[in-house]
């Protein structure tokens, strides 16, 4: 084999290890009007039902928030916009993770 066989090896292999953070494909959902994209997501060690996950809506990021996918009720009890939102990026983050 050749040098110029081994050089486009390391070449490729170098280009693949560049651009893999751009391969991953981002989860979203559009919900009503408003496009949803989930940014990063972790499980909590102690509370297998609860994530932390930081999302994107309609391109703006928002901060960690914390999502409990066992208890529907706290949603259920508040009205509004606001409520509406909460209980869609609620659904969308719970609806991700394989339920126990």
């Amino acid at each position: 084999m050749n040098w110029k066989f081994w050089l486009g090896v390391i070449v490729t292999f170098s280009l693949i290890g560049i651009f893999s953070d751009e391969a991953i494909a981002a989860q979203c959902q559009t919900v009503d009007t408003q496009e949803i994209c989930l940014v990063s997501i972790k499980r909590s060690a102690k509370y297998h039902w609860q994530y932390r996950a930081e999302l994107k809506i309609n391109g703006k990021r928002y901060p960690s928030e914390k999502f409990d996918c066992r208890d529907t009720t706290q949603t259920k009890l508040r009205q509004g916009d606001r409520a509406q939102l909460q209980k869609q990026k609620r659904d969308f983050v719970c609806g991700l993770v394989p339920k126990r």
